[in-house]
């Protein structure tokens, strides 16, 4: 048999042979032929030991068989290991899942479901194992979240540079479906509890403040004291300054403020009068102003103000009809003067 399988010259081993020995026996279960299989691929020293130590068929049937077992096994004990790390992660993910609104987490816990959802459904797929940091969903649910990267890192996904895109991405190189079906599980537990209400909530934290001796608030870190005394305590007491003084300031009145500003009330009325051209000198002052001046008629709000400043209805609002005060010679002048500035030639030319 050994014959068939390695030549004593070369000491190479037909690679084929033996693999359709190991898909024929029958003692092994899938998973260990796979397991087989694979060391068989790699040429594995322990396979051409095997192969040359033994004589008989059935001798290198029950060792292939040995060797397949105690490779499963160890197989399920390192994928038992991952396992446990990546538990432990994605549990340390979710406490600092807990610094960000619970309004968010749901948010991003659900969209990184779906993401291991579609992984789980076809671990073959490259774009549901690719997760662009441009994205917009991946920015705000995964990058921009307290504790989003090291859940995505935890469940497999390692961070890649494309240095001729100039991108980089979140990418899964080896689909473990045992870490993706625990990822899932966790997940879903976790938004569970959020929306029940029995996830863990953020540490809140307790008030620093103290009463200071002088009778301010302070703070524990400046050993209870406020920022005044703490300073006084660290860098001593200020210096006086002798040099400067202050100049004390002359009491002024109480009512000061209201008689300046009766005072400015009266210039600026003066002032909007006299830009009027009206004649201030023995001026009658109309007290209601609901009524025409000149033959008390009611006009209530709908009456016309004359530039006089008198209220009129409309038969005696034009200025020929009420003996109008107002000097409409000397404001058009004025605003003629405004208007039309004089343009006088210079007789003599300036030398500079």
């Amino acid at each position: 048999m050994t014959s068939t399988i390695a030549s004593s010259d070369s000491c190479a081993w037909n690679q084929q042979k033996v693999l359709e020995t190991v898909r024929s026996l029958k003692a092994l279960s899938s998973q260990e032929k796979a397991v087989l299989e694979q060391l068989l691929r790699k040429k594995n020293t322990k396979v051409e030991h095997i192969i040359k130590a033994c004589a008989s068929s059935k001798d290198f049937e029950l060792s292939l068989v040995a060797l397949a077992k105690q490779a499963a096994d160890n197989e399920t004990r390192s994928d038992e290991a991952n396992t446990e790390i990546a538990q432990r992660s994605i549990e340390a993910s979710f406490e600092k899942y807990t610094e960000n609104k619970e309004a968010l987490q749901t948010s991003s816990l659900k969209s990184i479901l779906k993401i291991l959802k579609k992984v789980e459904k076809k671990p073959s797929d490259v774009r549901s194992r690719r997760l662009q940091l441009g994205n917009v969903v991946v920015k705000k649910f995964i990058t921009n979240v307290k504790g989003g990267p090291e859940l995505i890192s935890a469940c497999g996904f390692q961070l890649v540079e494309d240095n001729k895109k100039k991108s980089s991405s979140y990418f899964l190189k080896d689909v473990n479906l045992q870490i993706i079906k625990l990822g899932i599980q966790l997940v879903s537990q976790r938004i569970e509890d959020l929306k029940s209400g029995n996830a863990v909530k953020a540490i809140i934290k307790q008030s620093t403040r103290v009463m200071c001796p002088c009778g301010f608030w302070g703070n524990i870190d400046q050993e209870g004291l406020c920022s005044v005394c703490y300073q006084k305590k660290v860098f001593g007491p200020p210096e006086k300054n002798t040099a400067k003084k202050v100049a004390l300031k002359s009491p002024r009145p109480k009512n000061d403020r209201r008689i300046r500003l009766k005072k400015a009330l009266l210039k600026l009325k003066a002032l909007y009068r006299f830009k009027l051209g009206v004649k201030t000198e023995s001026r009658v002052v109309q007290k209601n102003k609901k009524r025409c001046f000149s033959c008390n008629r009611k006009v209530g709000y709908l009456g016309f103000e004359c530039r006089c400043l008198y209220v009129f209805c409309d038969v005696h609002r034009f200025p020929d009809t009420h003996c109008c005060t107002f000097d409409y010679k000397k404001f058009n002048q004025s605003k003629l003067k405004k208007e039309n500035k004089q343009v006088i030639h210079e007789k003599l030319e300036r030398i500079d």
